[in-house]
């Protein structure tokens, strides 16, 4: 079908090349249809401009834009921000972990679309990008999701029937995820030509202050929680105590050896949860040290499962690890070097234990606590994810295990186990320091024990940060 003008004007100076004209005879904006070398047909668009001369300008601006970028054998055909997300989607899929993706496209379709979807790719500009901050802020308030904050009959399989998991004001680390989708995403696209120059969304400006994205302390367990804990866990093993049923069978005997094993091998060896899930029996080698007579498990942690993509290979810090896995392997249905250790209803997919392990901590009485170990003393809830933290918490303190060995070990980096436990790592330097002491040989030495436990305090009162105590107490260090 031709293309209708109304008022159809060309533009001086282009050698018929551009025209500026109404779609209809009562639009209020003027578009613009340009010829440029190269392309086949006409590229029309609007802009955006109701005077004729600033029409005109803006036609001119545009046209410069679009030779410019032919001539950089960029795109300028005109696509939607969703279309070429969903190519690049696509492309992603193939190196994410099913997790990954699934959470990469959710996230997407939740919020990111409502507010990039419909914006021109190729005429993306930064300030587009900074509203994203104040669109997401009001979503949950006036905003898409408001409805989302209502009881909704209609979900299936859902935990709850309510939304009451919905922060309204997300997280600083919420935001930091969603900006990591658009910026990697950005970076594909300025690859391959969609855009002509490096974009990028920044939480911090989302405006939160300083002190709500700082990094604090993980949820995790004392030492008397853990053993409290453990004693809680042999019994629901042994079915005694407060978890005896009578009416339980093989199959409830066979989840909750697994549920038994699966908690000390996470609180031993310091996995992700997504990680253990892809964990099989020939990722798993037990090996005897001479030298110190004793069992060592390793774990592999193939690329293809970890969150960082890197192949590492996981310590475990309990020689019992062993035996809790070995005893859970011989009650498993399925223990060939392929099968999963931790598997879920069908033998191919990773159990989730998230439910399971957040009731289970409710029903460990521990001080008369309402919700028994499900929270911390100062009312924050533990996941799974606190066994992680309850590995790096014992390496530091009781083991004094070097923080890179560590790091490596986690599949992270020295910086997260600084920010994370660089309480622990800077108290563990003072008992040192105090520990080594000698009369005499410095006379500065008490001074600066002195310094450095005020400096610790100071940390536990967000009055310094973890980086700057390190620094100190390893300048102390040296000259002591």
């Amino acid at each position: 079908m031709a293309t209708k003008y109304f008022e159809l004007t060309e533009v001086e100076g282009f050698d018929g090349r551009l025209f500026v004209y109404k779609r209809t005879a009562d639009a209020n904006v003027w578009a613009y249809r340009a010829n440029i070398d190269g392309v086949r047909g006409y590229i029309r668009r609007s802009t955006k401009q109701a005077d004729f001369t600033l029409a005109v300008a803006e036609a001119k601006k545009l046209y410069i834009e679009l030779v410019g970028r032919q001539q950089q054998n960029l795109t300028i055909k005109q696509q939607k921000f969703d279309d070429v997300f969903k190519i690049w989607l696509k492309e992603a899929k193939k190196r994410k972990t099913e997790k990954r993706y699934a959470y990469t496209e959710s996230t997407y379709n939740r919020y990111l679309k409502g507010h990039f979807g419909n914006l021109e790719i190729t005429q993306l500009r930064q300030v587009q990008l900074d509203k994203y901050w104040k669109y997401r802020e009001d979503f949950y308030l006036d905003g898409e999701g408001k409805g989302r904050l209502v009881v909704n009959e209609n979900r299936i399989n859902a935990k709850t029937k309510t939304s009451n998991n919905i922060k309204v004001k997300p997280s600083y680390g919420t935001l930091r995820a969603e900006a990591s989708i658009v910026n990697e995403f950005l970076e594909w696209a300025l690859r391959n030509e969609y855009v002509g120059r490096e974009f990028r969304l920044r939480a911090k400006d989302a405006g939160y202050r300083k002190e709500e994205r700082r990094v604090g302390r993980r949820e995790t367990f004392t030492e008397n929680e853990w053993n409290t804990l453990t004693s809680y866990l042999r019994s629901y093993r042994d079915n005694k105590g407060i978890f005896k049923n009578d009416r339980t069978h093989k199959g409830h005997k066979r989840q909750r050896e697994m549920f038994y094993c699966y908690v000390l091998f996470m609180a031993s060896v310091g996995l992700r949860v997504g990680e253990a899930k892809g964990i099989r029996w020939g990722d798993i080698k037990h090996t005897f040290n001479e030298k110190e007579g004793k069992w060592v498990t390793q774990v592999d942690v193939r690329a293809e499962i970890s969150k960082v993509r890197d192949n590492r290979t996981a310590v475990a810090h309990s020689e019992r690890c062993r035996e809790w896995l070995l005893s859970w392997r011989e009650q498993s249905e399925y223990n060939t070097d392929d099968d999963l250790v931790f598997y879920g209803r069908e033998k191919d997919i990773g159990n989730d234990f998230s439910v399971g392990f957040k009731n289970f901590l409710k029903r460990c009485d521990y001080k008369n606590r309402e919700d028994g170990l499900l929270k911390t003393i100062d009312g924050k809830a533990r996941t799974l994810y606190s066994l992680r933290h309850l590995y790096a918490t014992f390496r530091i303190t009781k083991a004094n295990v070097e923080i890179y060995a560590l790091a490596k070990s986690m599949g992270t980096s020295v910086k997260q186990i600084e920010l994370h436990y660089g309480h622990l790592t800077n108290e563990y330097l003072i008992k040192e320091l105090t520990r080594n002491k000698s009369e005499g040989k410095n006379k500065h030495r008490e001074n600066d024990l002195e310094t450095a436990a005020n400096l610790i305090q100071y940390l536990r009162e967000g009055r310094v940060t973890a980086e700057q105590v390190t620094e100190e107490l390893v300048r102390i260090s040296k000259i002591t």
